[in-house]
């Protein structure tokens, strides 16, 4: 009887909406991972015991390598979406030309993002991870650029 009112429930209804996508299970360990990183500052500058300071540091780094690796196939929707505004009609060539560069540059930062995933999580280390992380972000600042000035 308890059980079914639990199960039964709207909230559950609604949490288990939002977690059955990509983008509510993101958020959520988004919130998991900034909420680490201010509570592993916060102990930090409050004098805690370094093992503390560790534990949220490592949940913090644990929660980015998990968020990391669903992003590991997500570069593909976006050479997809890319392609599609490359083919819309009756579009501005500036706002055509702004909307393929931002879905390419989301693409590029994907791309090369998921290339260094196995270095940043200890798998397998290679000397080149340190400059496709950086021109990872250059490609989002890109995309992020183009989506700004549209």
């Amino acid at each position: 009887m308890v059980a079914d009112a639990i199960a039964y429930h709207p909230a559950v209804a609604h949490y288990n909406r939002f977690v059955a996508t990509t983008v509510g299970r993101d958020k959520t360990l988004r919130t998991v991972q900034y909420f680490s990183r201010f509570l592993a500052w916060y102990t930090y500058r409050t004098n805690s015991p370094a093992s503390t300071v560790a534990l949220f540091d490592g949940v913090k780094k644990n929660f980015g390598s998990v968020r990391k690796a669903m992003r590991l196939g997500k570069f593909v929707e976006h050479f997809k979406a890319a392609a599609v505004a490359a083919d819309a009609k009756g579009m501005d060539p500036v706002l055509k030309f702004l909307a393929v560069g931002r879905q390419l540059g989301y693409a590029f930062y994907m791309s090369f993002d998921a290339m260094t995933y196995f270095d940043s999580v200890g798998v397998r280390k290679f000397d080149g991870a340190a400059r496709l992380q950086r021109e990872a972000y250059r490609a989002w600042l890109a995309g992020l650029l183009c989506n700004v000035i549209a």
